[in-house]
């Protein structure tokens, strides 16, 4: 009997032991939920972006510009530090969000192999459109820019 339990407790430690192994620590879980929040809401805000500029022909100013009371969306904020994320217009039709990341994600980063993936769009007679949200640890900003012919002004598409 006395064998008995310390096979158990074995197995039980071990079992322990390869799940931080397998899965990780409960801390770097934690680091990866905070990173795929971020990764949620610049996908957000990049949406929002794009349907600012269709219904206005330009892009906001700046993130407070995208609250919008009717439709109830305000531009969300770094799980981690409720700070705002960074916004910068680069061009006409470009602009730039970035984040501070907790872990890298990417071939060359240690979660390369937690998939985040990118919201895409699609549209008849256009291949579906995937944004990469690979990032280092740290600092990372994704630049995109406005497609016209994908994502036309709103005025300009018709109904049928």
């Amino acid at each position: 009997m006395k064998y008995f339990i310390y096979a158990v407790i074995t197995i039980v430690g071990i079992a322990v032991i390869a799940g931080f192994f397998i899965v990780g620590s409960p801390g770097l879980q934690r680091l990866r939920r905070l990173d795929e929040t971020r990764i949620s809401d610049l996908q957000s805000i990049q949406s929002e972006v794009i349907f600012y500029w269709q219904s206005k022909e330009k892009l906001p100013a700046k993130l407070e510009d995208l609250t919008d009371q009717v439709r109830g969306y305000k531009a969300p904020s770094d799980p981690e530090t409720n700070l705002s994320y960074e916004y910068e217009i680069k061009g006409e039709k470009t602009f730039a969000l970035c984040a501070n990341f907790s872990l890298s994600l990417g071939p060359e980063g240690n979660n390369a192999a937690i998939p985040i993936p990118a919201r895409g769009y699609s549209k008849p007679g256009f291949a579906e459109v995937n944004w990469n949200w690979e990032h280092t640890e740290g600092r990372s900003c994704f630049e995109r820019t406005i497609d016209a012919d994908y994502f036309p002004l709103i005025k300009d598409q018709k109904t049928p």
